[in-house]
């Protein structure tokens, strides 16, 4: 007698379920798609970066939806990263379409045992599978995907030296001063720290460079910025300016 009712209610949950998806069907409803848009960085540093995969999800039914989950593994030059998620509230226009962006947070150090050498190459290997799903009618659409492509790395900045100045000068010692010039090369603002470095000038150099005005100038410093630290070599023959 305990049996019967289960079996009974049981029948009527299968039953009422396919009733509410073949009505679901009848109406027309259509599974979203899902198309890989770009790939980008964002939040660059010379400690990391975002990199960001934006994916195009297209609604073809006349009711909006809306963004429910997002689950992803990312890997950058074959080593998995964190990986992050889009915004709260991303909706699906009916018959229209919006992006997702996939966030993932990269610190060069955990790529490379080099920053330097890692952030010379010009692209970097990306791979990413998962899923994005869509709360719709009939419940949770999950759109698969696996993407492998190439993402640009930041560039180093160009590092020049400006015009040496003869600061003081006395029968004993001078002292010169010589400009960094840093030149960002990328299209997005990099945010620099503290540098530092040593000025390498022969004593018959330097006293050529007094009486002459000219002198073979060489500096190698580092460039810190967000916990990474980044060596330079510069060298140039340099015209010298008198200081006042």
């Amino acid at each position: 007698m305990k049996v019967l009712p289960a079996v009974v209610a049981s029948s009527l949950v299968a039953f009422c379920g396919c009733s509410w998806l073949r009505q679901m069907a009848a109406s027309g409803f259509q599974k979203p798609s899902l198309s890989f848009k770009d790939a980008s960085l964002s939040d660059v540093t010379l400690s990391g970066a975002t990199v960001n995969l934006v994916f195009t999800v297209t609604n073809p039914n006349d009711a909006a939806l809306s963004l429910a989950e997002t689950d992803y593994k990312f890997s950058l030059e074959g080593k998995q990263v964190v990986a992050g998620k889009p915004p709260a509230g991303i909706r699906i226009p009916a018959k229209g379409s919006s992006d997702v962006t996939l966030p993932a947070s990269v610190k060069f150090a955990d790529i490379a045992g080099s920053i330097a050498d890692f952030l010379r190459k010009e692209q970097a290997n990306y791979r990413a599978e998962g899923h994005i799903g869509v709360d719709t009618p009939i419940g949770i659409a999950a759109l698969p995907f696996e993407k492998e492509g190439m993402v640009p790395l930041p560039k180093l900045p160009d590092v020049s030296l400006g015009t040496p100045k003869i600061g003081s000068l006395s029968l004993t010692s001078a002292r010169i001063d010589v400009p960094l010039i840093f030149a960002n090369k990328n299209p997005f603002a990099l945010p620099l720290g503290t540098v530092s470095g040593a000025l390498r000038i022969q004593a018959m150099a330097a006293a050529k460079a007094i009486r002459e005005g000219r002198a073979h100038v060489a500096v190698d410093g580092q460039l810190a910025s967000e916990g990474a630290a980044v060596p330079f070599h510069v060298e140039h023959d340099l015209e010298f300016a008198q200081g006042n």
